[in-house]
């Protein structure tokens, strides 16, 4: 399996240490330094991944924790997403934009 831009995937323990890297200090860090991030908390950059890897509002979709209830697509999906907003700020608003609408 690959992500979108062709790279083979992770095995799952990877990607999920790579969201927690992302979600958790990679992203946070850049929004701190970076106003055209929409969040900045670090629960916010996982509720956005998350969304978008289930196509809704992930945790009326997935049981709690994430984690432990997300196919493997699901977790690829979510670590692709994470690292797009990490290269690209305007891919984070698009997809928080995304995600607020499943939470209407």
């Amino acid at each position: 399996m690959t992500f979108f831009d062709g790279r083979p995937t992770p095995p799952l323990d990877d990607a999920l240490r790579r969201i927690r890297e992302l979600a958790d200090e990679v992203l946070p860090e850049r929004a701190a330094a970076d106003d055209r991030y929409p969040v900045t908390d670090d629960h916010c950059f996982r509720r956005i991944a998350y969304d978008a890897a289930v196509g809704d509002r992930w945790d009326e979709v997935l049981a709690r924790p994430f984690h432990k209830h997300a196919r493997p697509a699901h977790i690829r999906r979510a670590l692709s997403v994470l690292e797009e907003m990490a290269a690209d700020p305007s891919a984070a608003r698009t997809y928080n934009r995304r995600s607020l609408r499943y939470r209407e």
